[in-house]
């Protein structure tokens, strides 16, 4: 886990539209301060070093960039850096979004949410998980990346776990996407059951773990490991 306190958030290949947006949301949000950008020139290895980020977002926005997010990822990895790449992707390039992920980058947000998702992001990064942006998941045709399960969870409940534990493997995906910010209707067409039992599920596992709002169960998925989004 990282201290938010602490966050060092910088930007490769972002335009400035969307660099303003994130130092304006950085500001608001006090969970993180915003360094610096690539300068001209600057190789992303001395860019690393001069500004020692935790969190580096890089901007996809054509088919062919010259910071790739495989490019700055590389460089961390070649600094020793522990720092997390964000990828913020334009909307004509979502289709790009299961290669990104694929490669190993599992923090990405859509270009236009950066204002509403970018403090999800950091907070769940922090708590040493991943983000995706909600919106990817209606628009992303690719099905293990368009799966909500996929999204939340690192694999099916074998039987004796989900008798094992507090929750049965229903209550905890119902709360799982309940957390994940996924509404009960959305949830409920998911799993193929009605909303009454989305909420009856939700009741459930949030009385067995004494959870009473979406904040203590949000807080309850960053300890829990949730928001890392692995596929399988």
């Amino acid at each position: 886990m990282i201290d938010q306190s602490r966050l060092r958030v910088a930007t490769v290949g972002v335009n400035r539209e969307t660099v303003k947006r994130l130092c304006d949301n950085v500001s608001l949000s006090g969970a993180a301060i915003f360094v610096d950008e690539i300068r001209e020139l600057e190789r992303i290895n001395e860019f690393l070093v001069r500004t020692l980020p935790n969190i580096v977002v890089v901007g996809i926005t054509c088919q062919v960039s010259e910071f790739d997010a495989h490019i700055v990822a590389r460089s961390l990895r070649n600094a020793r850096s522990e720092a997390s790449v964000i990828c913020v992707v334009s909307e004509p390039l979502i289709d790009k979004v299961p290669e990104i992920y694929k490669a190993g980058i599992h923090n990405i947000v859509l270009e236009s949410d950066i204002s509403m998702e970018f403090s999800r992001a950091i907070t769940s990064i922090a708590a040493g998980g991943h983000y995706i942006s909600r919106r990817i998941f209606g628009l992303i045709r690719e099905p293990d990346i368009r799966s909500f399960y996929a999204a939340v969870n690192t694999g099916p409940v074998a039987p004796k776990d989900a008798d094992a534990g507090p929750l049965s493997e229903r209550e905890e995906i119902v709360l799982k996407l309940f957390a994940f910010g996924f509404s009960t209707k959305e949830i409920a067409s998911q799993l193929r059951v009605s909303t009454k039992t989305v909420e009856t599920y939700k009741a459930r596992a949030s009385d067995k773990l004494d959870l009473r709002s979406r904040v203590s169960i949000v807080k309850y998925g960053c300890q829990s490991g949730w928001f890392s989004v692995l596929i399988n």
